[in-house]
């Protein structure tokens, strides 16, 4: 992000995003990147392990399983995808 004073003010700006970038650092660049992947369309999920919703380019291949039961006892299990911040903790 770059930022100039002009008169009595700051003017920043920030790099441009595509679809399917990573997210970056810091609370601007964030926001215009969300922006870029809301306008084409891209969903956040919840991840299954920290509860955080994140885009599919945040998710990554490793899955949790949490097993349920419906009103009427029937067993239902749910796959639901892990975000790479919680396979990195996981790892270390």
């Amino acid at each position: 992000m770059t930022c100039t004073k002009i008169g009595n003010g700051i003017v920043c700006t920030t790099e441009s995003y595509k679809p399917g970038d990573q997210p970056p650092e810091g609370y601007l660049a964030w926001h215009a990147w969300a922006e870029v992947q809301r306008k084409a369309g891209i969903k956040q999920v919840q991840c299954g392990k920290c509860g955080l919703w994140k885009t599919p380019q945040e998710l990554s291949d490793a899955f949790v399983e949490h097993t349920g039961a419906t009103a009427l006892g029937k067993k239902h299990t749910v796959r639901m995808l892990v975000c790479n911040d919680c396979v990195r903790k996981d790892a270390q």
